[in-house]
């Protein structure tokens, strides 16, 4: 009987570990729900102050330079010769005079007097376009701002453009950074530069965020980076393409199918369109589409 029990004993004990194991299992399991909730947690609280921060006004002063008047007062800075590797714009080395364009701005305008990194630097080219980028990462590139290309023809200060079939000119100024590469995106290239302003970050965002509708941000985002610069929407935005909100909206007297189609591919609906080709997809496009169409329902007379 003795070493029945004994056995019956080992049994037992065998037969708890299983059940041991089963407990551990299901606490490691709750433990790791537990812990994905509360990161959970933590990135939506995150994504919502994020949120809160881009759709909350930034006070302070707009500022801007006009570039054509300060090289008529010899208020440019002492000029230099610059070389780019691979110009994005001529697609082959070039070199230019050209002023500190970072020194430029430190000169004429008093950053102590407004927030850097909540500042946006817009420029105004002569035939409209206007793109911005973050003036922190502006000053920080060691830009030049080129008022003379050194391989023009002999005659011309500038050498040609050609683009998409259309001849252009970079003149007065083009802007150049000599140590970024011509494929990071984040950098702008303006060229036929005239002005340059200085911005609250997120001016655009508090006009033109879909605040009633975030599902659309995606499609803002998009509309942003790769049309802004050209087309505005209630007057916010470049002119080198036709406004779109305003009187009439552009989704309210194009067929929706040929707006998407014509966003992806603007050259199979117009010889020599000046519209470039932005390598985005048919979804893409039809996320920008219906972004513009809620816009369509929040007009600002102009």
């Amino acid at each position: 009987m003795q070493r029945l029990y004994i056995v019956n004993q080992k049994k037992r004990c065998t037969a708890t570990r299983p059940y041991l194991t089963v407990n551990k299992m299901k606490t490691a399991k709750i433990h790791l729900i537990l812990s994905c909730l509360f990161i959970f947690s933590i990135l939506s609280c995150n994504q919502k102050k994020e949120q809160k921060i881009e759709t909350t006004s930034i006070s302070q002063p707009e500022m801007v330079l006009d570039l054509l008047d300060l090289q008529a007062n010899n208020k440019l800075g002492k000029d230099t010769l610059v070389t780019i590797a691979n110009d994005p714009v001529y697609h082959k080395a070039k070199k230019y005079k050209a002023v500190s364009a970072s020194l430029l701005v430190k000169t004429e305008i008093e950053l102590n007097k407004i927030d850097s990194k909540n500042t946006k630097i817009v420029f105004e080219c002569v035939d409209g376009y206007k793109p911005e980028m973050p003036l922190e990462l502006f000053l920080n590139a060691n830009p030049f701002l080129a008022f003379e290309d050194v391989d023009a023809p002999k005659g011309s200060k500038w050498e040609p453009i050609l683009k998409e079939g259309n001849e252009m000119n970079a003149e007065p100024f083009y802007i150049v950074y000599p140590s970024i590469s011509e494929k990071d995106s984040r950098y702008k290239w303006p060229y036929n530069l005239v002005k340059i302003y200085l911005e609250p970050l997120n001016k655009s965002t508090l006009e033109l965020y879909p605040l009633k509708n975030k599902k659309l941000e995606t499609g803002y985002t998009l509309f942003k980076n790769q049309c802004l610069t050209c087309h505005s929407i209630n007057g916010i935005g470049g002119t080198m393409g036709p406004e779109l909100n305003y009187p009439k909206s552009v989704t309210e007297y194009w067929k929706e199918n040929e707006l998407v189609n014509y966003i992806v591919n603007p050259a199979s609906f117009r010889n020599k369109v000046k519209m470039p080709t932005l390598g985005i997809t048919k979804q893409q496009s039809q996320e920008i589409v219906d972004y513009l169409k809620y816009m369509s329902e929040n007009k600002k007379k102009l």
